[in-house]
């Protein structure tokens, strides 16, 4: 049964990062949340692929400082929005016909929004030569 789980959690990490992943490019994909499921299942099941994932050059900072409520740097922030602004402005405009579909994705960026501005801003410490 302990073997069972291990393996149950393992694939449910993989599934979580390689949707984290795509929600990089995908903006109505969340990001942040599909890979600290990862970390979590990971941290139960093969601490080398937290480690792993702790340490990848794309995310791993981001999401450790999000794991231990340190927030994300104005840039990241910045970055974020501006690229899901764009994405859904431009979806809402020139894709979509339905007017459900429209305030749908209206919405979801609103609250996108809103949770983003919420997060702790974290400001890195400069070093002084």
């Amino acid at each position: 049964m302990v073997h069972l789980k291990k393996w149950l959690l393992l694939g449910i990490g993989w599934i979580a990062t390689g949707l984290g992943f795509l929600g990089v490019f995908l903006p109505l994909l969340p990001t942040v949340p599909f890979i600290l499921l990862a970390m979590y299942c990971f941290g139960k099941s093969s601490p080398k692929f937290r480690f792993w994932l702790e340490n990848h050059s794309l995310l791993g900072e981001t999401v450790v400082r999000i794991n231990t409520n340190r927030g994300l740097t104005v840039q990241e922030k910045i970055k974020i929005l501006i690229f899901s602004w764009l994405s859904i402005s431009l979806t809402i405009l020139l894709v979509l016909d339905s007017t459900h579909a429209r305030t749908m994705l209206a919405l979801i960026l609103f609250i996108e929004t809103w949770v983003i501005l919420r997060m702790k801003t974290y400001i890195p410490l400069k070093m002084e030569n």
